[in-house]
């Protein structure tokens, strides 16, 4: 898509996000960056770690991106890391949150 198309598409009310040309490619380089923390954590290279990736994908459902997120990174490194690693990646816990700041009338 052509600069000004991509830049359309990202004020769409019903889509939350940027998209240009790289969209693509960061996306999948965001979830690789967080399948290879993960990777580093159960291959015991470190004993815990925290993913600093952009763009985020915690909001992305299945098939639509959503919240300044292209693919839910979270979902496809948990399932790419029970696949990998089978009985010893059978229960995952995912805690995620947001801040909602307290509003005063």
């Amino acid at each position: 898509m052509s600069e000004q198309d991509l830049y359309a598409l990202g004020l769409d009310e019903q889509r939350s996000i940027y998209f240009n040309n790289e969209s693509y490619q960061c996306g999948l380089l965001s979830c690789g960056g967080a399948t290879e923390t993960c990777s580093a954590v159960m291959e015991r290279v470190v004993k815990n770690a925290f993913a600093v990736i952009r763009p985020p994908g915690h909001h992305a459902e299945p098939c639509r991106a959503m919240g300044f997120c292209l693919f839910n990174n979270v979902a496809i490194a948990t399932k790419i890391m029970q696949q990998r690693y089978g009985d010893d990646c059978k229960r995952v816990l995912i805690v995620d949150w947001y801040f909602t700041p307290l509003r005063l009338c």
